[in-house]
């Protein structure tokens, strides 16, 4: 049933998705004062993050996880708690002769209510003392049984000679609490796999990827992952052992070595597989907030249109305990404290999300963004200006209706600052990449510059005003000056030809970030255009000769990364004169060899030959692919089509390294 209704509500966003469209504001402001016509503007929505358990759904997930390790850092315990199907509030609620797994309404409300039990025991019982912030996420096994995950951070952190009073990978000792031996029997022991089951689920290249059977230590070390090696004494050091009966007649003893850490007092109230880990290292906290957030294991490929919503349902796996979790409307995500997501764009580059019907409106009572609503708040309320971006959600909640920030009502009361109440919520601007720079130096600034009113304000350093974000980002110290990349080029110089050096400085513009890409270009121009001065026959470097320079790294730039040097702050003119620049050939004996071949094509060469002949004659566009041994001539073949194409003063482009060939 669930995954009717989640096709149905996919359907709807991928049937909207013709009506729905975003755009900056300035692209649609200016459409609609040019001709009005907004048929062509936007792009379409794709699949949202409003979209539980989608891609972006849960990458903002994962986003929030690292928002609470920056402010509070490492968590201190990862938690794996997993259904018993076995619990008596499930088998005694069943019918008769009825089997568990029939009844999936049941283990998902019975599980729900363990869960809250959990968070509860966790943050309002303080069992391994009071929480700061916590979060989970609810995943199912390909068999159907729920379980979660949860981070929790503690106020008072677990030192390392603390972590036997909470962690334990040893049994219990039966004769003092037998029923505890019990459960951890039941419960807590991985597999056995290995020599006793080869054909255990967790067996790769004839090793258990858990690391099972861990090895006996007799006291608990701190590993270089983060993770401990915790306490495992053999039977000599005082360690037990239990006895497993696989099948009628097959006994199998353990020891501590195939114990799953957990904590007595959890294992002891719900009897499940209750895994607690200490984690404490950055490398450990990456591992834990992107694995709860990765989502349901998908496979799929397609050389299709991207098509998201179908994309995403086409890999989707629903089981039955899920589709009964997600009837009921339980989540699969929560978290404590909130995490506000704050937008972060350039001056009218904010989102726009419009019809055809209502872009006129849209542009006349244009909404505000959290950013622009930032800077109003800055404008008129005197604490606003003591605070980053980031702060204002711990002092202000966003009134949804009115696109405003207003004062926190309850709260801790701030010193200093009267009627001004803090709260636990915490602030995340969206990530922008690099390659957008100079939204990204806009993020920097907002997370260096307190209180800013306006754009403008961003772009003024010590009372001067820059003409970038840029520019003012490196006069505050917080983008590195360009010397290595001015001693890259040098050595560069010594050794690359111009064409190199522009392939060079393109990628450099492209993905290095440079904070002054003029200035560096500036100083290496003359080494790009060497060549240029040749062809051109010139005795010295003029404008001309630069600009010439510039149009063609304008062309790879362009084709690397979809972007203009003039986005950079390049100014260039003329583009269209550079043809004189361009490879020339001969003609009349590209013709000749073009005739002489043609002659001597095999039948199944000159098949292919006259195929992709037409398709360049009719300009529609292809895709073809050769396939055949070497030395049937390939290369051959492919020399005369370029042949044939330059002959008509047409440009071909062979691309050695991928083996495609570009007519045009």
């Amino acid at each position: 049933m669930y995954a009717k209704i989640e096709a149905e509500r996919l359907l709807y966003i991928r049937l909207n998705q013709r009506k729905l469209r975003a755009e900056e504001y300035i692209h649609l402001r200016d459409a609609i004062m040019n001709d009005g016509n907004v048929s062509n503007v936007g792009q379409m929505v794709i699949l949202p993050s409003s979209f539980t358990g989608g891609p972006r759904y849960m990458h903002e997930r994962t986003q929030d996880a690292m928002t609470y390790v920056r402010n509070y850092g490492t968590p201190d315990l990862f938690i794996t708690f997993t259904c018993n199907p076995k619990w008596p509030e499930i088998s005694d609620n069943i019918f008769v002769g009825q089997k568990v797994e029939y009844r999936q309404d049941i283990i998902a409300r019975v599980f729900k209510q363990k869960v809250d039990k959990m968070i509860d025991l966790l943050c309002k019982g303080q069992i391994f003392g009071k929480t700061r912030c916590h979060m989970y996420t609810v995943e199912w096994q390909k068999r159907g049984l729920p379980h979660i995950h949860i981070l929790v951070w503690l106020v008072t952190k677990i030192r390392p000679t603390e972590i036997d009073d909470c962690i334990r990978a040893e049994l219990p000792n039966p004769n003092e609490d037998r029923e505890l031996y019990e459960i951890i029997k039941r419960n807590m022991i991985h597999g056995p796999c290995g020599i006793y089951n080869r054909s255990s689920p967790c067996m790769q290249d004839g090793k258990c990827s858990k690391g099972y059977p861990k090895n006996l230590i007799i006291n608990t070390q701190t590993g270089e992952n983060g993770f401990p090696f915790y306490q495992r004494r053999g039977a000599a050091e005082g360690g037990y052992t239990a006895t497993l009966h696989e099948g009628k007649e097959n006994e199998i003893t353990v020891d501590n070595r195939w114990i799953v850490p957990y904590n007595p007092l959890l294992s002891k109230i719900f009897d499940a597989h209750i895994n607690v880990e200490f984690c404490n290292s950055i490398r450990s906290i990456k591992y834990v907030c992107k694995y709860i957030n990765k989502g349901s294991d998908q496979a799929i490929f397609s050389i299709e249109q991207r098509d998201e919503p179908t994309f995403y349902q086409h890999g989707r796996y629903i089981c039955s305990n899920e589709g009964a979790w997600r009837i009921f409307g339980y989540p699969i995500h929560e978290r404590y404290p909130l995490v506000m997501h704050l937008g972060v764009h350039l001056e009218n580059g904010q989102r726009i999300y419009f019809t055809e019907q209502n872009a006129r409106n849209q542009v006349t009572n244009a909404r505000n963004s959290t950013l622009m609503a930032f800077f109003e708040l800055c404008r008129t309320d005197q604490f606003a200006k003591t605070i980053y971006y980031v702060d204002v959600p711990r002092y202000y909640t966003w009134d949804v209706a009115g696109k405003r920030f207003k004062r926190r009502i309850r709260g801790n009361p701030v010193n200093g600052h009267s009627g001004i109440v803090s709260a636990d919520a915490l602030g995340r601007v969206y990530t922008v990449h690099p390659n957008n720079f100079e939204c990204y130096c806009v993020r920097l600034l907002l997370h260096t510059v307190r209180g800013p009113e306006s754009f403008t304000d961003l772009r003024t350093v010590d009372g001067v005003l820059c003409e970038t974000y840029r520019e003012a980002c490196f006069k505050l110290g917080l983008l590195e000056d360009d010397n290595h990349w001015n001693q890259t080029l040098t050595e560069a110089e010594l050794a690359d030809s111009p064409s190199r050096l522009r392939y060079l400085f393109t990628l450099m513009l492209a993905h290095c970030g440079l904070a002054n890409p003029q200035q560096l270009w500036e100083g290496h121009r003359e080494s790009m255009c060497e060549d240029i001065l040749r062809e051109k026959n010139r005795l010295s470097f003029d404008a001309e000769i630069f600009n010439i320079g510039l149009i063609m790294i304008d062309r790879l730039l362009i084709s690397i990364v979809g972007k203009s040097v003039g986005e950079f702050g390049f100014i260039i003119s003329d583009i269209h004169n550079i043809n004189s620049f361009d490879e020339h050939y001969n003609l009349e004996e590209l013709r000749t060899i073009v005739e002489e071949r043609e002659q001597s094509l095999t039948t199944g060469q000159l098949e292919v030959y006259r195929e992709i002949n037409r398709v360049i004659q009719e300009e529609n566009g292809s895709i073809i692919f050769i396939d055949a041994p070497g030395g049937t001539g390939k290369t051959y073949l492919l020399n005369l089509l370029l042949a044939k194409v330059r002959s008509e003063n047409k440009l071909a482009l062979a691309v050695a390294s991928s083996e495609l060939l570009q007519l045009f």
